[in-house]
């Protein structure tokens, strides 16, 4: 049901970040609206749902499973033809249009929905302080920048060990600190530290990893992880108590982004997560329709909603 990522447009009025409850059900309602739409997620949509041996409050199913459920929810796109692009995002850029940066393409929305869950990771001390100076997400996009320079991967899975080894060939030095068990296929040139993470240190570039007992002078240092976290990914995203702030209408402080879902906050509740997927959706389609308002026109800028408004 996935779909190649080299066929893909480089233009969609909407994209959908994420393939769980949420980013499922927003991309029911924008297909059964006729809009121009991309949904992006995992090669496996929602290993939390999955995992959950017993659903309890999911409306005219009781006592399903989190798979069974699952199911029914990827059934249910392969039957409206809901491809699931397995796009993995390093970088979004405001908009409108909103850029959102891949290793291998970039494209553009028109609006955006993110539905990205909660990230288990917390920030690195000097993590968001450094992020642009140094310190990124995708070795293998800034690489080039890293040419006879000494590097740090962090990686919460075996996707690193591709990026260290192609690190290996480009700069003076990789270090790989991973954060799960046995590393299998490294280059020999790559150095493996078994230490935690303590920081990131740098004043106006990252200069040094520090590991507790030990500090390590390095010029750059990029983090693999399955999901970033939300406010890594936008940059000027606002935040409230670790999840997206976002008002009534589900529409986040930048114009034409909303968020659905985990992401948003607790409850962390399947059938939240869903209807918040579902309105972000109708909340996009009515921020689409605005832009080519003849108020918009008139005006040349953006149109906010009360809401938006009253949210700054």
């Amino acid at each position: 049901m996935s779909e190649d990522i080299q066929t893909l447009k480089d233009h969609y009025e909407l994209a959908i970040v994420g393939c769980g409850p949420a980013g499922m059900a927003a991309a029911l309602n924008a297909k059964i609206r006729n809009r121009d739409f991309i949904l992006l997620g995992s090669e496996f949509c929602s290993p939390k749902l999955s995992k959950a041996p017993q659903i309890d409050n999911w409306l005219g199913f009781p006592e399903i499973s989190g798979e069974d459920l699952r199911q029914r929810f990827l059934n249910h796109l392969r039957e409206k033809d809901i491809p699931i692009v397995p796009f993995k995002i390093t970088n979004i850029y405001p908009g409108p249009p909103f850029t959102l940066v891949g290793k291998e393409k970039s494209l553009e929305a028109d609006a955006l929905i993110l539905a990205t869950g909660v990230s288990i990771s917390k920030l690195f001390p000097g993590e968001a302080e450094l992020l642009g100076l140094g310190l990124g997400y995708c070795a293998t996009c800034d690489g080039p920048l890293y040419k006879n320079k000494r590097t740090a991967i962090i990686s919460y899975n075996q996707e690193g060990e591709d990026e260290a080894n192609f690190m290996a060939n480009i700069c003076s030095k990789v270090y790989y600190i991973p954060y799960y068990s046995n590393p299998l296929q490294l280059d020999s040139r790559v150095e493996v530290k078994k230490s935690k993470v303590q920081g990131i240190i740098g004043s106006q570039s990252v200069e040094k990893l520090d590991f507790g007992e030990e500090q390590l002078a390095v010029d750059g240092v990029f983090i693999i992880r399955e999901n970033l976290p939300a406010e890594q990914l936008v940059s000027g995203l606002e935040m409230e108590n670790g999840s997206i702030k976002v008002n009534h209408n589900l529409e986040t402080n930048l114009p034409g982004l909303f968020a659905a879902g985990d992401c948003t906050g607790q409850p962390y509740q399947l059938i939240k997560a869903a209807g918040e997927g579902g309105t972000a959706a109708l909340q996009a389609v009515k921020y689409l329709d605005s832009l080519n308002s003849p108020e918009r026109k008139a005006q040349g800028g953006t149109v906010f909603s009360e809401n938006t408004l009253a949210s700054r």
